[in-house]
């Protein structure tokens, strides 16, 4: 007999409670909380940061009201589409969304100011509770001097307010001003607040549906590639999603590829074009690649900005007064910020969408004998909860999911489901889907050789995962169909399913065939391929300035190139090639600014690592090749610096990543590649000569030509 255990209820904030209990709630029992809720892992500046934050707070809110029903917030995540809000005050009805900023923060608050904007303008558009509440968003900088506090409703929704600035001492009569001059009836459910789904307003699926009507993501791919198997095979996946919606079913469909075959762009055609103001059609494009949606969103946003300033100025030149054309320029103001809640309706990170979907849950049984069904007093309001919003998730990179162990850990740990079932990720987001009790299309792009970090299970375990879904309908390519028929006999071969061809590389179809032989290593294959790679260029050097010489020559005005590097390159700082500032690098600066920006690509002084380029690319690449991975009797032997020395990596998985780590930096570029290779350090210990002549002496005798 199956347990039926009640699952905790998962922080949404990392702090929430009635603001009577906050105020005699010691410093450090709340800090105490914010620190057990922290999912990433809390700094020295975090603590400060809080630390003030609630003495701010307390010293605003100390005798201001009787407190009876009026709530505080700290770390609040917004469903889905992320972003956390630093604090929120519920206080008669009217939410408070407050942003803080200390020391010399006063240098950015125009980049605060639009960050908290994004907040609630995505509380407004996504969040189902805060759809018709009074919100204010606060900026709280200490000291700020003067103070911009006038409550004004913004155009178009007179439940929003304009931003206000203000310093700490300011807040009390922020609030007190709001309370008076704010009608509302002071009715709000702090816990269905706390618990509200994602659901976006109509007026935001219909903008995004209106923005989105013939784009073609120019920022993303080049007009140029050869796009007959990417059209064919996204045209197949829209017949196979209506055909689902048609006949009530459940489909999943996996999309293979050679890297830079496209496997992005199907994903976004699909999520872009298959759309619908009716709830029941909606799609989403989701990736657990942090850099590949960031990069996404703002190349879409930038275009999409550009484009409506385009068509509104256009619309004011046909005016004849001209007052009247600048009063419709006026009221048809474009923002950044609300064209990226419309993009956000489309592509999102599966880290969002996942711990969307385990929020009111109750688990029967264990293992894969577990049933996950909903908690009915987690949330009372009346927004959709527990089936995902959307009938279509495309999952990008889906070979790069956790396994069983690691996902199941992680919800355990950190999402403080302790009796979260032996599942993989692969089998939760499918079962997230399942959830529908008419029809659901899941589709998954899996690209061969990609999964690059710990934990991540590869293809195998996404075969294993269809298994526990026997009344789905499987459609795969050939040579995945075949493997998957081992464990799943009804799969539907779909060869249409298949992308071949590698369109990053324009001039060239086999470049990842080379870099295949390549890594094996397999010097005479590679050698055979070069040969057929004359107008992709591929280049060597041991001088780093020749190499960003040779990219910048080769690169035409409107074409992108910059250096990448293993993530594991660490010695080769002394070049100034720093890969351990990389995940803090701004990556759409990295790829979408010009020139004249010093943290673009072009400057080639940020190094990308495989963690930031892949699914992404540029035209020429400059690959920076350190001691991490080097040729010895003929094979690869792995290494990693820790301190003041190379280690040995000996794990045959772990060496796997570091491979397909290697692969992604050397598929990235569409036009040509230099590889630079140092030359060497025989007074450093950690940069001796060998170290490096070993593979550039493979790469000279696979043919690759010397600059």
């Amino acid at each position: 007999m199956n347990l039926v255990l009640n699952v905790p209820i998962m922080n949404e904030a990392q702090y929430f409670s009635k603001i009577s209990d906050f105020l005699k709630s010691d410093d450090k029992a709340i800090l105490g909380r914010l620190f057990s809720n922290e999912q990433f892992g809390a700094t020295t500046k975090t603590r400060e940061a809080w630390q003030s934050e609630i003495r701010i707070l307390k010293n605003a809110l100390t005798g201001l009201a009787a407190w009876d029903d009026d709530w505080i917030f700290f770390e609040y995540t917004i469903p889905r589409v992320g972003g956390r809000i630093d604090c929120g005050l519920i206080i008669h009805g009217i939410l408070f969304a407050i942003e803080f900023k200390t020391g010399d923060a006063q240098e950015l608050l125009s980049e605060s100011k639009e960050q908290l904007l994004q907040y609630v303008n995505d509380l407004k558009n996504f969040h189902f509770e805060s759809y018709n509440i009074p919100l204010v968003p606060v900026l709280l900088v200490e000291g700020l001097e003067p103070p911009n506090n006038r409550l004004h409703a913004t155009k178009g929704d007179e439940t929003l307010y304009d931003l206000v600035s203000i310093s700490e001492n300011e807040l009390a009569n922020l609030i007190t001003k709001a309370m008076k001059r704010i009608e509302t009836d002071g009715s709000l459910d702090a816990m269905n607040w706390l618990h509200s789904p994602y659901c976006p307003t109509t007026n935001i699926v219909e903008a995004a549906r209106q923005l989105f009507n013939g784009h073609t993501v120019d920022d993303i791919k080049r007009s140029d590639a050869k796009g007959e198997n990417l059209v064919r095979t996204t045209n197949r996946i829209m017949e196979l999603i209506h055909e689902a919606k048609g006949n009530n079913g459940k489909y999943l469909c996996m999309i293979t590829g050679v890297p830079g075959a496209g496997k992005t762009l199907v994903g976004l055609s699909v999520a872009t074009q298959y759309k619908n103001e009716n709830h029941a059609n909606r799609s989403v494009y989701l990736s657990g690649n942090h850099p590949l949606v960031t990069v996404l969103q703002e190349a879409l946003v930038r275009d999409a900005v550009q484009r409506k300033k385009k068509e509104i100025k256009e619309i004011a030149e046909k005016f004849e007064d001209k007052a009247e054309a600048r009063k419709f320029k006026k009221n048809n103001k474009v923002t950044k910020v609300n064209t990226k809640s419309e993009i956000k309706q489309f592509i999102q990170e599966i880290y969002q969408w996942r711990k969307e979907y385990l929020k009111g849950i109750k688990i029967s049984g264990e293992g894969d004998d577990a049933v996950i069904y909903k908690d009915e007093s987690y949330y009372t309001g009346k927004g959709v909860s527990f089936l995902p919003y959307d009938h279509v998730a495309i999952f990008d990179e889906a070979q790069r999911t956790w396994n069983a162990h690691e996902h199941s850990k992680f919800v355990r740990q950190k999402s403080k489901i302790v009796d979260f079932p032996e599942w993989s990720e692969a089998h939760f987001l499918i079962s997230c889907m399942d959830r529908h009790d008419d029809w659901a299309v899941v589709i998954c792009l899996i690209g061969n050789g990609q999964d690059i970090n710990h934990g991540e299970a590869g293809i195998q375990d996404r075969l294993d995962s269809i298994s526990h879904f026997p009344k789905w309908k499987v459609f795969a390519p050939s040579a995945f169909a075949e493997e998957a028929r081992k464990k799943f006999p009804n799969i539907e071969k779909e060869d249409d399913l298949h992308l071949a061809v590698n369109l990053r590389s324009i001039r060239a179809e086999k470049v990842s065939q080379f870099v295949d032989s390549l890594l094996m290593p397999d010097a005479d294959e590679a050698k055979k391929i070069l040969s057929d790679l004359e107008q992709y260029p591929i280049v060597m050097t041991r001088d780093f300035k020749a190499a960003k010489r040779w990219v910048k020559e080769h690169a035409r005005h409107d074409e992108r190139y910059g250096v990448v590097a293993s993530s594991k390159a660490q010695r080769l700082k002394p070049l100034a090639i720093d890969v351990s500032h990389s995940s803090q690098m701004n990556v759409c600066a990295w790829f979408l600014n010009d020139k004249d920006h010093v943290h673009s690509s072009y400057y080639m002084e940020d190094i990308a690592t495989e963690f930031q380029v892949q699914g992404l690319e540029i035209d020429w690449a400059c690959v920076a090749w350190d001691g991490d991975l080097l040729i010895e009797n003929g094979e690869w032997k792995h290494r990693q610096f820790r301190s003041n020395g190379w280690q040995r990596i000996n794990k045959e998985i772990l060496q796997k990543y570091h491979i397909n780590a290697y692969r992604v930096l050397l598929t990235r570029a569409r036009r040509g590649m230099v590889i630079f290779i140092p030359e060497g350090d025989s007074e450093d210990k950690t940069r001796k000569k060998e170290y490096y002549d070993s593979t550039y002496e493979y790469f000279r005798k696979i043919g690759i030509r010397e600059i």
